[in-house]
């Protein structure tokens, strides 16, 4: 029985610590893969130190979980004594079962609720962006109170009421009684209260996805925001150097607390709050000193500078604009990259707030729930004719534009905006079928490869409902932007007879699994082909016969914009050649500047892939009417659950 539970023992341990094994051993590839060790090398360390936008996002959470942790405390403490001395035990019970609701709730549910509220009460007392950081911090005091409360209460039973009543006896005030007596007894629990709250204020996404504004991004969003590609490696460089911190911190506590232990027959005892007091200052001691190691370290400009050839003006110097853009779509500095926003921000002197997304879709929700503003947001044609049939975009008066001219005629007067007068095209990339050439027969010219029992368990897809269904749609030459409903159905029982042929539903995944050789075939964006292949060579790519989806995610500028011009030389910025050019290098679609497909040094120019001879079959998504995007979210439910 031992050794079965040695065993036991150890194997829990390794389910627990392995990932976080596998993420330290790939901070230090030299690649970027996490499936493909390519050398040790310290780059992804580098990196991070270099990030700017990162290290603020890194600041921005501590300072926010040591704030809401504070306040929490404070507050909990003293509700819970509120409630110890509650008479009534009904009104006590009731209390109890209010305070329980937080944590009882699903994350989402208090999220939305929250931000529901925030927006209400900004619209009436005429607030504008009233999501920011404030009402970040009054959802992580909300929901962090719960847990100081049920730390501290059990604490407060255990402590002999009538030691307070005797301070008071001997001449003390109330207030004093309690200092003397209580809290000294109930510490302990305050403390766990009160790093419990740090730790879920560090930890937390979904809430915070919910209630913050384009002004204030944290760690936890910032890192989802990347799942549009694969995460960075600089995040395991991040998360590496995170753990080690806590590690040597835990360590350095027990080491104290052990020699503590074995000396104090021999030197003067030091009182249980006192302990707990030196603890907390050690703790504050080291947050603070992460924090003065990211203030010192707000990243160094090392990347190439341009000459632009567009006329801009600083009269607007001083002003912030709020770009609102898919994760990892924009040129940021990193691999001697041009850093595109802090080139804008020297040129014209205007602030650039930069966040990130990681759907059309949650984009589109933090514009229609008008708790936050944004100047410049970057959808994908069918959520441009949404927001356009919505009222969330204003017109852009691309005539002021100097650069719009390099904008290829083919992407222009597209079925979303005929008259040019909403967006301007940013990128454009198709949907293809990638195979890992070691593992599949021949070369694949049909998505029916993806219902081939040969592959069974080999084959990925999409984790999206429109590419998923997209792909069913193809196979049987229905549109997809049909409104029928059995064309609809049919494509739902096209895609239960795939099932047995899926490993898993994959979005950013796919880039670990086909890198790494865990599956044969996968349908994906040729852009990110691109990045995979650079990984493994064996991965091949295609465009089937039967056609694929076609994007243009362009530039615009939402109803609530509140600096119209500063967006307008931003947009004119972004089309510049030299800046263009960079984000096409950086993104790997293709790009609708005819500057940057003619450019000398556009090492994409001509891509196979990206820029294909052959006529390729393909469709647009459309936005569809809310009957039929309540039928395809039932039917995708239907089909996860099958």
């Amino acid at each position: 029985m031992k050794i079965a539970s040695k065993i036991y023992t150890v194997l829990l341990y390794l389910f627990l610590y392995a990932p976080i094994f596998v993420l330290v051993f790939f901070s230090f590839n030299a690649g970027r893969s996490t499936a493909v060790f390519e050398g040790f090398s310290l780059k992804w360390y580098q990196e991070i130190l270099n990030d700017s936008t990162t290290l603020i996002a890194l600041r921005n959470t501590l300072v926010l979980a040591v704030l809401s942790a504070a306040i929490a405390t404070v507050i909990g403490t003293a509700a819970a004594v509120g409630i110890d001395r509650m008479k009534n035990k009904y009104l006590k019970s009731a209390t109890m079962s209010v305070t329980d609701i937080p944590m009882m709730n699903p994350d989402i549910v208090t999220g939305i609720s929250m931000m529901l509220l925030f927006v209400f009460v900004g619209v009436f007392l005429n607030i504008q962006d009233v999501l920011g950081f404030w009402t970040l911090l009054i959802a992580h005091i909300t929901f962090n109170l719960p847990y100081v409360i049920l730390n501290v209460l059990p604490k407060l039973r255990q402590t002999d009421p009538h030691l307070e009543e005797a301070a008071q006896d001997l001449g003390c005030t109330p207030i004093k009684a309690f200092v003397k007596t209580t809290l000294p007894s109930i510490s302990p629990a305050i403390v766990t209260g009160m790093i419990m709250s740090f730790t879920l204020s560090l930890d937390d996404f979904i809430i915070s996805y919910f209630v913050t504004g384009p002004n204030f991004q944290t760690l936890p969003l910032r890192i989802y925001a990347m799942t549009k590609k694969s995460v960075k490696p600089d995040m395991y460089a991040l998360s590496t150097i995170i753990f080690v911190v806590i590690l040597v911190l835990l360590i350095l506590i027990n080491v104290s607390q052990a020699k503590a232990d074995k000396n104090k027959q021999s030197v003067k005892p030091i009182s249980k709050g006192k302990k707990i007091v030196k603890r907390v200052l050690a703790g504050a001691v080291a947050v603070s000193i992460a924090a003065v190691c990211i203030f010192g370290f707000p990243g160094t400009d090392n990347g190439p500078s341009i000459a632009v050839e567009g006329v801009y003006s600083r009269e607007y110097a001083g002003t912030v604009l709020n770009v609102y853009n898919w994760g990892e779509y924009i040129s940021d500095g990193s691999d001697g990259s041009l850093d595109v926003n802090a080139e804008f921000e020297k040129l014209t002197g205007i602030k650039v707030n930069y966040a990130e997304y990681d759907s059309n879709e949650s984009m589109y929700t933090k514009l229609k729930n008008g708790g936050a503003s944004y100047d410049i947001v970057i959808p994908s044609e069918y959520m441009v004719e949404r927001l356009i049939h919505e009222g969330l975009v204003r017109k852009i008066d691309t005539a002021a534009l100097h650069n719009y001219d390099y904008i290829a005629d083919e992407y222009k007067n597209q079925y979303y905006d005929p008259d040019n007068e909403y967006s301007v095209p940013y990128t454009v990339g198709m949907v293809g079928l990638i195979y890992n050439t070691t593992m599949v027969d021949g070369t694949p010219d049909s998505w029916s490869i993806m219902w081939d029992k040969k592959y069974e368990g080999n084959v990925l897809t999409f984790n999206n409902s429109r590419d998923a269904f997209g792909i069913a749609q193809y196979l049987l030459g229905h549109d997809v932007n049909t409104t029928n409903v059995a064309d609809w159905q049919a494509a739902l029982q096209k895609l239960k007879e795939q099932k047995p042929c899926i490993q898993a539903y994959v979005m950013d995944e796919v880039f670990n699994k086909m890198e790494a050789g865990n599956a044969a075939i996968a349908p994906y964006y040729a852009g990110d082909f691109l990045t995979m292949q650079e990984t493994n060579p064996d991965l091949a790519f295609v465009y089937p016969k039967e056609g694929t989806n076609i994007f243009i995610d362009s530039v615009c500028v939402p109803s609530s914009c509140g600096n119209y011009e500063a967006a307008m030389m931003y947009i004119d910025f972004l089309m510049e050649p030299e800046v263009a050019l960079a984000n096409a290098e950086m993104i790997c679609y293709a790009s609708p500047n005819t500057a940057v497909i003619n450019h000398e040094n556009y090492s994409l120019r001509g891509n196979e892939y990206l820029y294909p001879k052959k006529k390729v079959k393909v469709q647009y998504f459309h936005n569809l009417d809310p009957a039929t995007l309540k039928l395809l979210n039932d039917l995708w439910s239907e089909l996860k659950l099958y």
